[in-house]
């Protein structure tokens, strides 16, 4: 409320939460702006080479397609070493005319802060919520820094059915490279559409919509301590969405590129974050998934096409000796539930035959991969 949020800066007699989590600075500027229509925010660390065509994508999107609205974009950083903050100050979008977009009389405001807490995207969020909830925003839209296809039209579609169709969570909906995404095609998906029977294709997509009233919602739970402050946050966010009966809809934003993660690197961090995530909210919403028996179709928003993708280059070979080793340290757990067919097939995959061939074989292994 106006009331409550200019009181708990200006003139409450102990520190609001706010206070304790958004520097003196960052207060001021919050108290210069008061109110917002729009928060888009942009979490990051070390992305100068990229968050500055981001940001530039965010301006154009709120100038093309929120003109009357208004808005601030909010880089909450965590303690980037190579001048990201210094490209989001500079990034400005200075020709308007190319893009036929008219120039917007009040200029969309920035606020650059690094986050606190513990190190990760999930803190990164929890400041860019406590500054919706600050500037009581209706719609906010969080986007990766690292991307490469972002478009004005994505801000258009993340931000529109939380606006004008009442939707309070907008999930991405990509057309991603198969070998793009490994966690989230191989289990958050299959896993949270057979839990709580909604078709939400990328649970944990990074780019999402939401309402100002959601983000208030999420402040009210004592999370920030936990993986979900590192990458558990999105699918923390998506499933505390469709759990606790927020409007959740789809919009299809062509596809993805950005700096993607080979599924033969390590990826054990993130997978366990974002697993023991999952887990977490199997627990707390046992009451919501038990009685699922099907799934149902989301809707989505946007125009579907076609479009080339960009490959992923898998290192085959390293793969297989992460699954060789996991093999041989885990036999003794996994022969306590699986059949021992399944286990002897496993054993007789992790030794492929052309791994035994001269190296331009190997080669020819890998192009197919």
């Amino acid at each position: 409320m106006p009331a409550a949020g200019g009181a708990e800066r200006q003139t409450s007699g102990g520190p609001s939460i706010a206070s304790v989590i958004l520097r003196k600075e960052v207060q001021e500027k919050l108290s210069e702006i008061q109110r917002a229509d729009i928060v888009v925010g942009v979490p990051s660390y070390n992305n100068a080479s990229t968050i500055g065509h981001v940001v530039r994508a965010v301006q154009a999107g709120i100038s093309k397609y929120f003109p009357d609205r208004s808005a601030v974009l909010v880089n909450s950083d965590g303690g980037s070493k190579d001048d990201t903050a210094g490209v989001v100050t500079k990034a400005m979008l200075d020709d308007f005319g190319s893009l036929l977009i008219p120039q917007r009389m009040n200029p969309m405001e920035k606020i650059i802060t690094p986050y606190h807490g513990v190190p990760g995207k999930g803190s990164a969020f929890r400041t860019i919520f406590e500054i919706a909830k600050e500037l009581e925003a209706k719609a906010c839209a969080v986007v990766d820094s690292d991307l490469r296809s972002i478009t004005p039209e994505w801000i258009d579609l993340l931000l529109r059915p939380v606006l004008e169709r009442g939707y309070d969570f907008v999930a991405p909906y990509y057309l991603r490279h198969k070998y793009d995404g490994t966690i989230t095609n191989s289990l958050v998906y299959p896993i949270t559409r057979a839990l709580y029977g909604l078709r939400i294709r990328q649970p944990i997509g990074g780019d999402f919509g939401f309402s100002g009233e959601l983000a208030k919602f999420y402040l009210t739970k004592d999370v920030w301590e936990s993986d979900i402050a590192r990458f558990g946050i999105d699918i923390w966010m998506t499933t505390t969405a469709v759990a606790n009966k927020f409007r959740v809809c789809q919009s299809f934003l062509g596809a993805k590129i950005h700096d993607p993660k080979d599924p033969g690197a390590d990826l054990s961090a993130m997978l366990h974050q974002v697993m023991s995530t999952v887990f977490e909210l199997m627990i707390e919403y046992h009451d919501v998934w038990k009685n699922v028996q099907d799934s149902q179709p989301t809707e989505v928003f946007g125009f579907r096409y076609g479009v080339g993708l960009e490959p992923v280059h898998v290192h085959l070979e390293r793969m297989i000796d992460k699954f060789t080793l996991g093999l041989q340290e885990l036999s003794p757990l996994w022969e306590r539930f699986m059949p021992p067919e399944v286990l002897e097939y496993l054993r007789s995959i992790s030794s492929p035959p052309w791994r035994a061939e001269p190296r331009r074989s190997r080669k020819s292994s890998r192009s197919r991969a």
